[in-house]
């Protein structure tokens, strides 16, 4: 009987955790002191819905009304067939923005689209120019790891500061070590 009991447990599924997409209030500490970098106030989280994006579906209701009860998230679409919700914070409080995000990953799972959730991003900028994002986090909640994405351009990236940030934050949060895994969001 014992056999067949720890048979069952391994056959369940782990449900990914949302606990290291916390865990970034840390991490932010260490991108303002050594890299001068600071959150913007602003994230995504992106999925692929079923059905057509748009036609207004119940994910997309889902993750519209999650987070702040005050203002409501924009949810928009991109060339790729993936919804994308945005949540921001004006006073740039990465705490509430990332209780935000959290909100929406954990109410579209709830509602049974956990397997449609592709990553969650928050943006940092330079602390001189906070409109234009230098480098966005990206949480995948699957693997329960971050990557550094830091654009250059329009089609580019700058990997040797993804690699610093990588290398300054491996302590502080799971970093994703397989760098083929590491997408343009």
């Amino acid at each position: 009987m014992a056999l067949l009991g720890s048979l069952r447990v391994r056959s369940r599924s782990v449900r990914p955790s949302l606990l290291p997409l916390l865990e970034l209030r840390s991490a932010a500490v260490t991108l303002r002191s050594g890299h001068g970098l600071a959150p913007t106030g602003s994230g995504t989280v992106c999925f692929v819905a079923e059905g057509r994006p748009g036609e207004g579906t119940e994910a997309e209701f889902v993750a519209g009304l999650a987070g702040d009860s005050v203002r409501r998230n924009v949810v928009n679409h991109d060339g790729l067939g993936r919804t994308i919700v945005r949540c921001w914070r004006e006073n740039g409080d990465l705490g509430w923005l990332l209780d935000d995000l959290a909100d929406v990953n954990e109410r579209l799972a709830q509602a049974g689209f956990a397997s449609w959730l592709l990553h969650t991003t928050v943006d940092f900028a330079e602390l001189r120019d906070m409109r234009h994002p230098k480098l966005t986090m990206v949480y995948r909640r699957e693997r329960g790891t971050f990557y550094p994405y830091a654009p250059r351009g329009t089609q580019g990236r700058d990997r040797a500061l993804e690699l610093k940030i990588r290398s300054s934050l491996t302590r502080v949060v799971p970093m994703e070590s397989d760098i083929g895994r590491w997408r343009p969001v």
